[in-house]
């Protein structure tokens, strides 16, 4: 028991630095990121030269625009070098790239400082640029080094400001003349304000796309990864399944070479290995397809007939001490993803028919029902019943957290049950856990009737 529950103890400590892997690599692409990062540098770069022309050529904003000309040439150059850097370098390690990206993160940081500096830092509105690179920091790096780069940014924003009040560097004002020309003026001012404030409303929802889809991309490659473990556990017993065809055609093929047979029953024994040949085929397209990568898409979908083909893929497995009782009612198309709702109803069978190592009785059933969401609507239940050990009360409140398992981390990863209510909710359901140690559990998904 002391093994056991040390065992326990490290993979739940274990699990949230795999977890963090996982999204780390899904989100941060490792080396991807730098190329992202130099890419990013390079609109930058060209935005930054049209701006100091601009306001300085045509608004007449900035009266000296040599200094920042000289500040985006050093970004250009130091891009180019970082560019160069990236492409020699074959194998690049975690360490090599967290540490690229943070030095080009500080060096914008205070490159963006001087930009403002010699801009009106007090009056610019591009100030609020530093979000960008925080943003940034908190996508490509760990979170404290991404904290770091926050506190470097506040410093050098403060320390400069600071400097100005005191009278130890001079102040750079930008020259506002033209807010006195009456209504054209005015209007170059709007103009300023706008672009500021177009440019940072683009660039935030660029970031925040850009952040979304790299979280959704990440929890699709975990949810991948936990289904390849589960084809691992549906896979251990396929032999067994496969092997009756394969005696059944050896046998036939057997009969055929030794001629043992009338020449007129050879028909009946091509048309046997043919049957066997459909088996195996089938067998093997009901794993590809479950485990092919799928994007969830709500849609109607049949409950019982993604139910039936979970309890199809579920018989490669299947115990010979566990009777499976299907009681499918008549049921209206609910509101979800076929994909998504196979893949929680396998993961509920296979941990039920787990909770079962003696034997037992796995039923599984479907019924109209009525779900509470933000008001009451017509619902659709699937119900998935065993009589095994069950989950003790301190037990229920922890099975959806991630890396949560009470089995040996050989076994599973702990990822299932947190899977399974991801997807659900992203169906717009809710899923019930009922349970009583040495009776067994009820797990309970509800949809949305469509």
């Amino acid at each position: 028991m002391a093994n056991a529950a040390r065992k326990q103890v490290l993979s739940q400590r274990r699990g949230p630095q795999v977890l963090k892997k996982a999204l780390y690599s899904a989100t941060r692409r490792r080396d991807g990121g730098i190329s992202w990062l130099i890419a990013l540098r390079w609109v930058a770069c060209a935005g930054l030269f049209f701006v100091i022309w601009f306001s300085s050529a045509v608004l007449d904003v900035v009266a000296n625009p040599l200094p920042l000309y000289l500040i985006g040439l050093f970004l250009a150059t130091y891009n180019l070098l970082f560019w160069l850097l990236e492409r020699k370098k074959v194998s690049p390690t975690d360490e090599w790239v967290v540490r690229t990206i943070f030095w080009q993160i500080t060096i914008d940081l205070v490159a963006l400082t001087l930009l403002l500096y010699f801009s009106g830092i007090s009056h610019n509105p591009f100030i609020f640029y530093f979000i960008f690179h925080i943003i940034i920091a908190a996508i490509l790096l760990p979170e404290p080094v991404a904290y770091l780069e926050a506190l470097l940014a506040s410093l050098l924003v403060g320390t400069v400001l600071l400097l100005q009040y005191l009278g130890l560097i001079p102040e750079h004002k930008l020259n506002m003349a033209f807010l006195h020309g009456g209504l054209e003026g005015q209007g170059i001012y709007l103009v300023g304000k706008f672009l500021a404030l177009s440019s940072t409303l683009l660039l935030a929802a660029y970031f925040t796309v850009s952040v979304l889809s790299s979280v959704r991309h990440a929890e699709l490659e975990i949810r991948q990864l936990e289904k390849y473990s589960s084809l691992g556990q549906l896979v251990s017993g396929i032999l067994h399944q496969i092997r009756n065809p394969l005696d059944g055609l050896k046998n036939c093929l057997r009969q055929i070479r030794d001629r043992s047979v009338r020449d007129e029953s050879c028909d009946l024994y091509m048309q046997l290995m043919n049957e066997e040949i459909d088996r195996i085929e089938r067998l093997t397209y009901r794993l590809q397809d479950y485990a092919r990568p799928h994007k969830i898409e709500i849609q109607p979908v049949d409950v019982n007939l993604e139910v039936s083909a979970a309890l199809r893929l579920l018989e490669i497995k299947k115990n010979q001490d566990i009777r499976i009782r299907k009681e499918l009612g008549e049921i209206s198309k609910a509101r979800g993803d076929p994909f998504a709702l196979q893949e929680v109803v396998i993961n509920f069978l296979t941990n039920a028919c787990t909770a079962m190592p003696q034997g037992g009785i796995l039923t599984v059933r479907t019924y109209p029902t009525t779900i509470k969401l933000a008001r009451q609507v017509k619902g659709v239940a699937v119900e998935i019943v065993d009589t095994g050990v069950g989950i003790g009360p301190e037990e229920n409140e922890l099975i959806f957290e991630p890396f949560y398992t009470t089995r040996d981390t050989s076994q599973g990863t702990g990822l299932g049950l947190w899977i399974c209510q991801l997807l659900v909710s992203r169906m717009g359901g809710r899923i019930e856990v009922e349970s009583t140690p040495g009776k067994g559990s009820v797990f309970r998904v509800l949809l949305e009737a469509y």
